[in-house]
């Protein structure tokens, strides 16, 4: 295929281009990319607690410290891999044997990875504890196997490795989309009883909680919701309580 031609391309010659672009305008742009790229992690995370509990999107928060969280780890990832690339030969060797499309390829592929092989981790976990198999994770493996196989097959071409770079970071962000549904399932659930109906707590947002129905002996949401405002009466009679209490 002319995608992963290993042939010189209009597209190497742009990298060689790039190359010569300065060093703070490169370090500004990975910055602005890896806030971007934790802005859209945390909220992808949050989106499938929320699709989970079955409660509408537009009344989530943006989730501050899980982006800052996000963020922290994405830079402490880069660090590490500008020290390995120094501890395997240096710069002017690296720049030798891969070109900075392959680099920042293998980089998601490696962040990739890591983020799969977490998930299946904890959904292993989940199913040898509980003998409940999340089977949404399936597709997260199907996924991964398949933009895997491309990228094993991508050749020198910049196009090549731009496509397969795309597709680890859609990756993640369906990892962390579906980890956020597998927290809601996995995770300790403080609950409450409110007019004789249980609610588990889903977000607690500036100026209220909110709640979600959820039935016991199903032990899934019901799909109805409550919105509990901070300075609400109600509030200082509710008490939560672990979820694990309820079944004794």
């Amino acid at each position: 295929m002319a995608l992963f031609s290993d042939r010189k391309t209009a597209d190497d010659r742009t990298e060689r281009a790039v190359e010569k672009t300065p060093f703070a305008v490169v370090a500004f742009l990975v910055f602005v990319f890896g806030a971007c790229l934790a802005c859209v992690l945390s909220v992808a995370i949050k989106a499938g607690r929320f699709v989970e509990y079955k409660i509408p999107l537009f009344l989530m928060e943006f989730p501050t410290g899980v982006a800052c969280g996000i963020a922290c780890a994405l830079f402490l990832a880069v660090l590490a891999g500008m020290a390995l690339q120094k501890t395997l030969g240096g710069e002017n060797s690296a720049k030798g044997i891969l070109s900075r499309s392959q680099k920042i390829s293998y980089f998601f592929s490696l962040l990739a990875t890591l983020a799969f092989t977490a998930y299946i981790c904890a959904v292993a976990v989940h199913a040898i504890k509980t003998g409940r198999f999340l089977t949404e994770c399936l597709y997260i493996v199907f996924l991964y196997v398949c933009v895997l196989c491309v990228h094993f097959k991508a050749g020198k071409s910049s196009l090549a490795h731009m496509f397969t770079t795309a597709s680890f970071i859609l990756i993640l962000i369906v990892t962390a989309f579906y980890g956020g549904i597998a927290t809601a399932k996995t995770a300790g659930q403080n609950m409450t009883v409110v007019g004789g109906e249980t609610f588990v707590l889903v977000s607690a947002r500036q100026n209220d909680f909110v709640l979600a129905g959820f039935d016991p002996r199903a032990n899934r949401p019901n799909g109805r919701i409550f919105i509990l405002p901070k300075n609400a009466e109600l509030l200082e009679r509710t008490v939560f309580y672990p979820h694990i209490e309820q079944k004794r």
